[in-house]
């Protein structure tokens, strides 16, 4: 399956690239990206590892803010990509292919910043990613994520729409969404996510695969691993994109994504008095 999902990225580099790079991918525009960028805040002077980090898209957006950046990905197809936009502008960011349930050739507490950029949903080994996350950052170092809402992502299951919008279209061409429904929230399950070409927006055609998780898996996995959870966002869109794109008006009422930041503890028990005799 991570071969099976690896190619698929690879494949659908070019297509990616040109959605993300030239503004057209809006949820990230005008929702997800600032949500992250809230959450995550002013990082100038600190280590930062991009998790699953695609073509380097917020890997290059805290390089510019003073942050020293790492970013990792399983596609060597993205990595590329985002070598040669390093190449062209040089930002000092460090880049490898790896897949990051298996992060060994990074030394433990050597992060400030660890962060994931909706891709944690689309890992297979994810409670693995965790570990790993939580291992390379220093004590009182954050894991901040963004997924897709476990409750609210629109997906499908063996051929069937289970959880989707209800759409409408009115007498002037425009549509609305009056509601969201939802089904079987406890079947975990992969799905595969299609990114239909669209004029303007997207080159070509791609699949992807998806995993779907609770909510609750996501935080007992951080607690389980050490860490504690300390903020949640649910993301709404922002004026100005729901004037771009009016469709984005619905996740006023509904949310698309999810973020949560989480701290890795320190102890404070002390330590016994040694034993030691001279």
């Amino acid at each position: 399956m991570n071969n099976k999902v690896r190619d698929q990225w690879n494949h659908a580099v070019g297509s990616w690239v040109e959605f993300v790079r030239t503004g057209k991918d809006y949820y990230r525009e005008y929702m997800n990206g600032p949500s992250l960028k809230r959450m995550i805040g002013n990082i100038n002077g600190k280590k930062v590892l991009d998790i699953a980090c695609g073509e380097g898209y917020f890997s290059r957006h805290y390089a510019r803010t003073g942050a020293k950046v790492v970013g990792v990905d399983f596609s060597a197809e993205m990595i590329k990509a985002a070598e040669e936009e390093e190449k062209r502008n040089p930002l000092d960011i460090e880049y490898h292919v790896a897949d990051v349930a298996d992060l060994s050739f990074i030394d433990s507490e050597s992060f400030d910043l660890a962060f994931s950029f909706m891709a944690l949903m689309d890992i297979a080994d994810y409670e693995s990613a965790i570990s790993e996350a939580y291992r390379v950052l220093k004590g009182g170092g954050r894991f901040v994520f963004l997924i897709t809402h476990p409750y609210f992502e629109q997906r499908w299951h063996d051929g069937k729409l289970i959880v989707g919008w209800e759409t409408r279209v009115l007498d002037d061409g425009s549509r609305e969404f009056p509601y969201l429904w939802v089904e079987d929230y406890f079947t975990r399950h992969d799905a595969v996510v299609d990114w239909p070409k669209r004029v303007g927006r997207r080159p070509y055609a791609f699949t992807t695969t998806s995993y779907h998780r609770t909510l609750a898996d996501y935080v007992n996995t951080l607690s389980e691993k050490g860490f504690v959870v300390t903020r949640m966002d649910e993301p709404m869109p922002t004026c100005e994109g729901i004037v771009v794109h009016p469709s984005l008006v619905r996740h006023t009422r509904l949310p698309q994504s999810i973020a949560i930041e989480s701290v890795k503890l320190v102890s404070t028990i002390p330590k016994p008095p040694s034993t030691f005799q001279p």
